[in-house]
């Protein structure tokens, strides 16, 4: 591998239980020649420039991906494994939870800080089961790779990541000048008689059908972990007792774009709109049509 290379890190969240989808989206075979969303984009990533990926993971997981991921790579782009594990917590927080009553691990947000001591470089994250257009790595390598404490997001129109067999979670976003000003996670997005109405603070709401999305294709700088720390500790501090609550990710994002409006700082996160379609599969009923887009779309290449 080039020495003067620069280092970025691919982490894919890939520990989901899969539960709507009835099983391990990750390792499903969707790609027009068997392949997994998990192999298009460690594929996508590495022509694109990242050098590394790191995928979080349950235990079982493990020698199902090697079989999957094996010879699939060249040696100069490294694939390392880390565990998401609920007792994985800052040590501030561990008074506050009740692993006993605790049945699934915390979230997003705790599924990367899982993979902190893998990571010492600027990163992307994404999610193991959507796939994101060779465009949306491009756009990841272009701005992690400019001199700067920024973060970035890519986003995706709305109405290009909704599905026809029952309702979505997605982080809805508003941005201002290439910035992103907030970013809230709705659930159960879906269109009806009344338009495009999703969950937000557990009330069902209408959302702009240009509304730009995040779809969890973020980058981050070191930094991140820290920040998440912090959010993760007051958010079991909160729900520590709760069974199922989950910290998301985009609310550790939103936190740390609120305090930097606080003080006046000149850091923000920085939004590119991707250029390709975004797919992915909720519900079973999604993967004879998701076969066909991404057929459609690697062929295209």
């Amino acid at each position: 591998m080039n020495s003067c290379k620069q280092q970025l890190t691919l982490v894919i969240l890939a520990a989901g239980l899969g539960s709507r989808f009835g099983g391990d989206k990750q390792l499903a075979e969707l790609g027009p020649n068997g392949e997994t969303m998990l192999e298009l984009s460690l594929k996508s990533a590495y022509k694109a420039g990242f050098t590394k990926a790191v995928l979080v993971i349950r235990p079982e997981l493990a020698p199902l991906l090697d079989k999957a991921l094996q010879d699939k790579f060249a040696d100069d782009f490294k694939i390392e494994y880390c565990l998401q594990s609920i007792d994985d917590l800052p040590e501030a927080a561990r008074a506050h939870a009740d692993l006993a009553q605790r049945q699934k691990p915390w979230g997003t947000a705790h599924a990367l800080w899982s993979a902190r001591h893998h990571v010492n470089e600027p990163m992307a994250v994404i999610n193991a089961d959507d796939f994101y257009g060779d465009s949306a790595f491009s756009l990841l390598v272009q701005g992690l790779s400019v001199a700067s404490d920024d973060w970035m997001m890519v986003g995706y129109p709305i109405g290009l990541t909704l599905s026809e067999n029952g309702g979505v979670n997605r982080g809805v976003c508003q941005v201002a000048n290439g910035k992103l000003v907030d970013v809230a996670e709705w659930l159960e997005i879906r269109q009806d008689a009344s338009g495009l109405t999703g969950m937000l603070n557990e009330e069902r709401s209408t959302i702009d059908d240009n509304a730009v999305v995040s779809m969890t294709c973020w980058g981050f700088k070191t930094d991140i972990f820290t920040v998440i720390e912090q959010e993760l500790c007051e958010f079991i501090k909160l729900n520590g007792k709760q069974a199922k609550t989950e910290c998301y990710l985009p609310s550790v994002v939103q936190a740390r774009i609120d305090k930097s409006l606080q003080s006046k700082s000149s850091w923000g996160v920085n939004v590119s709109v991707a250029q390709e379609s975004w797919y992915g599969v909720t519900y079973p009923e999604d993967v004879q049509w998701v076969k066909l887009k991404l057929q459609q779309a690697v062929n295209a290449r």
